[in-house]
């Protein structure tokens, strides 16, 4: 039910799902080639995206830390209560894996990112792949993987 000071709305049943996870992916984000996940290097200004114009962008290279934001992946340790601003470092206690067209890569952080509020974080080293503008990725949490379809860009 929803109240506010115009009155209440009728009460009605909504599932949650503990675990729903989905990496940022916005739709200006799908091109030609298909959809980009939204990576950026630490510089926390540049997407990991072939040349766009007006925006700041460059591929990855093997050996690049790129970061990933999302939501939905799930309980971190130590525990953080729903609707809090993080504060503190953490970890997700389900085992979060990425790879590049096939190659899994180094995950070196996969958290809730501190001063958000459920936001996840997750910091990945590029592995060694064939440089395109078009290289799967893909995710999987606990072993179940990701419903996403996603591709990134990647020079040599």
């Amino acid at each position: 039910m929803v109240t506010t000071a115009g009155g209440s709305s009728v009460a009605s049943t909504i599932t949650v799902n503990r675990v729903q996870p989905g990496l940022l992916a916005p739709a200006v984000f799908k091109l030609p080639a298909g959809q980009y996940v939204a990576a950026l290097f630490p510089d926390g200004v540049t997407f990991v995206l072939p040349p766009i114009s007006g925006v700041p962008t460059r591929r990855a290279k093997p050996g690049d830390t790129i970061i990933f934001y999302g939501v939905g992946f799930g309980p971190v340790t130590p525990e953080i209560a729903a609707g809090q601003i993080v504060t503190q470092t953490n970890q997700l206690q389900s085992m979060f894996q990425a790879s590049f067209a096939g190659t899994p890569a180094n995950v070196t952080f996969h958290g809730l990112t501190g001063g958000f509020l459920g936001l996840y974080q997750f910091n990945v080293v590029v592995p060694n792949v064939a440089a395109s503008d078009s290289v799967p990725f893909t995710y999987s949490l606990g072993g179940v993987s990701g419903p996403q379809n996603l591709i990134i860009a990647v020079a040599n």
